[in-house]
């Protein structure tokens, strides 16, 4: 056994049995074994085993399996080898929280109702509502076991209440039907949790960061660890998945995990040997890095650096690099997994799906740092592989779909897999099952990303991609048009072209589609305000509903 493995006593003390009526020996197990498998049984077909691996934060810079890049993620790019890589997937929210309660309701933002990070300004629902409609929930009810890993955002616990008879009114994965680690808020890397620092105390191992400067202005936080890989937050989240794995596969019931890297978010900190695999190598400039806004006066202004006259390309370069061996070192490590997958023998029962939250602009679009408050690409667009092992016949290995993709996606896409029973009407989000499997089927035309606002700012945007055409409404400021196969780096704005005015129009109806057909806030007012309609009175009582209707995209596929 790895040395700095979880033993059964680490794994029952760590959290793992949720709340403190499993703190005994061997309870676990009998929990699991007590999941109801009615609903298995009644399928009458084995059901696989399914990881989702979820980073945050990652731009497809960070991914080699998505192009040119000097970043090394050789394991997610064996899964995209062997599974299926969506070229075109977008988050439902460049936004964590947000983007994670969309995994769990399959439903847009405006409909959960988490609506920026907890706590924040603007998050109506500050704990994850529990419902039977969960994503665990429903699991839960097909015999799954469900395991959880890492970063949660969905909820935390005031202070002192962790474990207490209250503990079970506010969201965390052992009240959403997990079993597994408990990281209340947002979490800042991980490294000031109980958990974590108990791991270290146990190993001898101290969380020290040397700031790792170099001429120039630092734009972000990072630094390398003075530690070894052992010490690191991403291998502590593996042994915990690893440890869920072992305990299991001694139980009946089928399993789900899903294990939540805090990075390569920023702060950047890595051992040594991670940042030296590039501390050497030449980053190439963004292709938009020397774009100088059209609106001065953009929301994107909000997260442009403040230095950005002062940098140099130099600059950015050494906080990319640390970017990149954070993201190489949780490669890394879901690599480990998926060796202890292989070496326990269930890797040909487990369906592997790996994704992001969201991308990150680094520099992007002449020095945007973090997410939000913009439509672009780096931010919006998310890696997204499914491997499939159980049909090697029919799984199209090694495979790129282009179709358009959600995070949306991925509670029908999990549900299928596990053969659980959802409510498909209640949800927004389209199974990638048939995809996966190489198979011809109807599918959307279109696809949306919301965002409402970070750090206890408000806005209202709504992105549409349709074909290679994206359009951007926001709703206090000029909207965007971007034709992305003429222009892919997006820096120019066709909204004001004449040659564009048609597509313009038909992407504003496109968006009022989806608002009519979700229920979004606000429609009242972008109907006044894009569409020319007088006023959401009227939009409402009339007096001519067949002309409102007019702006209907009939034949829009959702």
């Amino acid at each position: 056994m790895d040395k700095f493995s979880y033993n059964r006593r680490d794994f029952l003390k760590s959290g793992i049995a949720g709340l403190a009526g499993l703190s005994a020996a061997g309870s676990l197990l009998s929990t699991l074994q007590a999941v109801p498998v009615a609903n298995a049984a009644k399928k009458g077909e084995n059901q696989p085993n399914i990881i989702l691996f979820f980073t945050d934060q990652q731009r497809l810079s960070a991914i080699g399996a998505y192009g040119k890049t000097v970043c090394k993620t050789p394991n997610i790019d064996r899964l995209a080898a062997e599974g299926v890589r969506f070229e075109n997937a977008y988050t439902a929210c460049p936004l964590c929280s947000p983007a994670r309660a969309s995994v769990m309701t399959g439903q847009h933002i405006h409909t959960h109702r988490v609506g920026a990070n907890i706590g924040e300004y603007g998050c109506n629902n500050n704990q994850l509502p529990d419902s039977p409609d969960l994503l665990s929930r429903r699991l839960q009810a097909a015999g799954y076991s469900c395991g959880y890993t890492g970063k949660w955002h969905l909820g935390d616990w005031p202070h002192g209440l962790k474990g207490s008879a209250m503990a079970k009114d506010y969201a965390m994965p052992s009240t959403r039907g997990f079993i597994g680690q408990d990281f209340s808020g947002h979490g800042d890397g991980g490294f000031g949790y109980d958990e974590y620092k108990q791991y270290l105390k146990k190993n001898g191992f101290e969380h020290k960061v040397r700031p790792h400067k170099k001429d120039g202005l630092t734009i972000r936080r990072y630094g390398i660890l003075e530690g070894p890989v052992e010490s690191t937050v991403p291998y502590f989240l593996a042994n915990n998945t690893i440890s869920m794995i072992d305990q299991f596969i001694q139980g009946r019931q089928p399993f789900f995990i899903w294990h939540n890297n805090w990075g390569p978010h920023e702060p950047y900190y890595v051992p040594e040997k991670y940042y030296n695999m590039y501390k050497d190598v030449k980053i190439p400039q963004w292709e938009n890095y020397n774009w100088r806004p059209q609106n001065p006066h953009g929301p994107d202004q909000l997260k442009r650096h403040p230095n950005v006259d002062k940098l140099q390309w130099e600059d950015w370069e050494e906080s990319i690099r640390h970017y990149y061996a954070f993201a190489t070192l949780i490669d890394e490590q879901i690599g480990r997994v998926l060796d202890h997958m292989e070496k326990k023998g269930i890797a040909d029962n487990t369906i592997i799906i790996f994704s992001s939250d969201h991308g990150e602009t680094l520099g992007s679009h002449g020095g945007l740092v973090d997410k939000g408050w913009t439509h672009y690409e780096e931010m919006q667009r998310i890696g997204l592989i499914v491997k499939n092992p159980r049909k090697p016949n029919e799984n199209k290995s090694g495979k790129v779909r282009t179709e358009l993709a959600s995070s949306l996606d991925l509670y029908p896409t999990i549900l299928d897999y596990a053969k659980a029973d959802y409510g498909k009407k209640k949800i927004h989000g389209r199974s990638l099952v048939d995809l996966v499997e190489g198979k011809t089927t109807e599918w959307r035309d279109c696809v949306f990303v919301e965002f409402f606002g970070l750090g206890s700012m408000a806005t209202n945007m709504v992105t549409c991609r349709w074909k290679n055409i994206k359009y951007g409404y926001t709703c206090s400021n000029k909207d965007e048009l971007y034709d992305l196969e003429k222009d892919p780096y997006e820096m120019t704005n066709l909204l004001d072209d004449p040659a564009y005015a048609q597509t313009a129009e038909m992407m504003k109806r496109r968006i009022y589609t989806f608002m009519a057909r979700t229920g979004y806030p606000g429609i009242g007012n972008f109907v006044g305000c894009r569409l020319g309609y007088s006023s959401e009175r009227q939009y409402i009582y009339g007096p001519d509903p067949v002309n409102i209707n007019s702006f209907l995209v009939d034949n829009m596929k959702l």
